[in-house]
């Protein structure tokens, strides 16, 4: 009976024909076969393109790598070591207990796996917290991994002052995009005012804040300062309530800045500002839909071929573009 021949004996040429063939999930597999596909592996690292990797870290008693979402390698600790949880599309969960720190074997695997991305930049890292979390071992996961670089940061459930904490771990050269999810303010001395102003005094300094492009808050309990907002290019806020005034500096922003392009807000409130809004913005461009009541707003950009169009409800959602004038409809008035 002939011999089989094993992947490991064929030429090296060959082997690296299949890596490319294959996606991240099964290239760690296969480091596991044998001593000699991982050290080819290894030394001849494949770029897979077609993937994406997250890194998650909860509550500060896990961490996670996840590829091609929903594959993921989980860490967690356990007694006086950890667990390992491999979780595959088919839902099938692998636990494994290994001795030692978790967060040791989180990043002996991420240093494998970013080995093999196209790129040595995350395409997402998330905080996941709460008032209940450990955010003091989070403090740990991060320093242990050093400067992160990843395209976008999301902080879940994190209070203000966390978020000024965790934000300078990450490489501010390669960050584009700022996710702010439910957060909280710690409480001080048992006050409550009754309007709550989102607090990014500590977070606006920062360079990671200020040279990003993208940023989107979801905090429904706090009203905003829109002059925090105003140097990046897309913006998606949802707040407690917005006032005219702030809405009337969006609009002049947008008529010299040069780095806006897209400002949408949704409110909790219902905008009881209509008169003083109809006042500084005046007659609709252009009505919509009158039944949803949105009707839309063309300005003229001073020396610039593009437009601003304002789109509203004026119940709760307020969208600010610019767009080619030829996107402008022939029935339109666009406004000086």
């Amino acid at each position: 009976m002939p011999s089989k021949t094993l992947l490991v004996d064929f030429p090296a040429v060959v082997k690296s024909k299949v890596l490319e063939k294959l996606d991240l999930v099964s290239i760690l597999k296969l480091r596991k076969v044998c001593y000699n596909l991982r050290q080819f592996i290894d030394e001849n690292p494949p770029k897979v393109n077609s993937y994406a990797v997250e890194v998650t870290t909860t509550y500060g008693d896990c961490m996670s790598i996840i590829m091609e979402s929903p594959d993921s390698l989980n860490f967690s600790p356990y007694e006086n070591g950890c667990i390992l949880e491999w979780r595959t599309p088919s839902g099938v969960r692998k636990n494994v207990v290994e001795m030692g720190n978790y967060i040791d074997k989180f990043l002996k695997e991420f240093k494998i796996v970013m080995k093999h991305h196209w790129r040595p930049v995350l395409n997402s890292f998330a905080i996941v917290l709460s008032q209940e979390g450990n955010s003091e071992q989070i403090l740990e996961e991060l320093t242990r991994i050093g400067c992160v670089s990843t395209d976008e940061v999301v902080f879940y459930g994190c209070a203000f002052d966390q978020i000024a904490e965790f934000l300078p771990f990450f490489n501010s050269d390669d960050l584009n995009k700022v996710r702010i999810e439910f957060p909280y303010e710690q409480e001080e001395g048992g006050q409550e005012d009754d309007i709550k102003m989102l607090n990014l005094e500590e977070i606006r300094q920062l360079n990671q804040w200020k040279n990003s492009i993208h940023v989107k808050v979801e905090a429904g309990d706090f009203c905003v300062r829109i002059q925090d907002f105003l140097h990046f290019e897309e913006v998606e806020i949802h707040c407690k309530m917005i006032s005219i005034q702030d809405l009337v500096l969006l609009k002049q922003s947008f008529l010299t800045s040069s780095t806006l392009t897209s400002f949408d807000i949704l409110i909790v409130d219902v905008f009881n500002e209509e008169e003083e809004f109809c006042v500084n913005f005046g007659h609709p461009s252009l009505f919509v839909d009158n039944a949803n009541l949105k009707e839309k707003w063309f300005f003229r950009i001073p020396n610039d071929e593009d437009v601003l169009s304002v789109t509203c409800n004026i119940r709760d959602r307020f969208i600010f573009r610019k767009i080619k004038i030829q996107d402008v409809p022939n029935c339109a008035v666009i406004k000086n």
